[in-house]
C-alpha cells in the first residue's frame, strides 16, 4: 500500500509506513502515513512543513473543541483558496465532525440554503 501511495507524491517527499501495533485498532488516524516534517506541504507563493501544517490543524481543531464543537457535527468551511485552507479542513477533521467546504463565490442566499441542509 505505501508504494501505491507514494505514486501520489512528488519525489520531494518521503512517506514512512507507521506500525499498526502501536494504534488503537478501533481507531483510524487522519493521516495513514507520517510525511517528513521538514519537507514543504503546499505552496501558494509561500510554503510551510509538515509539521507547521500539523501544528495549525490542532491549533483549529483545538478551537473548534473549545467553542463546543464535537464529533459528527457539521462545521462550514467559506474560504478563498489559499495556503490556510488544508490545515483548517483537517482541523475540522481531527475533531471527529464533518466538513463542508462551501464555495466562496456563493451568494447570501446559496449559502444560507446550505447551511439549513
Amino acid at each position: 500500500m505505501l508504494s501505491r501511495n507514494a505514486l501520489l507524491y512528488g519525489a520531494e517527499v518521503s512517506l514512512v509506513e507507521i506500525n499498526p501495533e502501536l494504534q488503537e485498532k478501533h481507531e483510524v488516524s487522519w493521516r495513514e502515513y507520517e510525511l517528513i516534517e521538514t519537507n514543504p506541504a503546499a505552496s501558494f507563493r509561500r510554503e510551510m512543513t509538515w509539521r507547521d501544517f500539523d501544528d495549525q490543524a490542532n491549533r483549529f481543531a483545538n478551537l473548534l473543541l473549545h467553542r463546543g464543537i464535537k464529533r459528527g457535527d457539521k462545521v462550514a468551511i467559506l474560504l478563498m483558496n489559499c495556503l490556510e485552507w488544508l490545515p483548517i479542513y483537517f482541523g475540522v477533521l481531527k475533531t471527529g465532525a464533518i466538513a463542508v467546504p462551501l464555495n466562496f463565490r456563493y451568494t447570501g442566499e446559496e449559502i444560507k440554503y446550505c447551511l439549513e441542509l
